[in-house]
């Protein structure tokens, strides 16, 4: 799956149409079935490539302090976003048939 850890990755990723954005944490035993999940099905939700952002790597900290809407909105992972048009449409806390619902 593909992590975006920089404003680089964010910006590149968002050139593209339509994916579903996945906020995760190592620690999140919720976050491990959607992971596995997501490695059985090609990285997808329906016919949407899962991009995620962990909150656990160091690396991604100048990204989620950059996207300000991560420190408010996401309270509970696994947390999933919409994006169409580079645009956040719709979000939801929750496993896979939770995604499913907003797509």
């Amino acid at each position: 799956m593909n992590e975006i850890i920089s404003i680089y990755d964010w910006e590149k990723i968002n050139r593209k149409s339509d994916y579903l954005l996945l906020i995760t944490k190592e620690s999140c035993d919720d976050c491990k079935e959607v992971e596995e999940y997501l490695e059985k099905n090609n990285n997808k939700v329906e016919n949407y490539i899962v991009n995620k952002i962990n909150l656990d790597n160091p690396h991604s900290e100048e990204l989620i302090n950059e996207l300000e809407w991560i420190n408010v909105e996401v309270d509970f992972v696994p947390f999933w976003s919409l994006i169409l048009d580079s645009k956040r449409i719709k979000s939801v806390r929750g496993n896979v048939k939770m995604v499913k619902e907003i797509i």
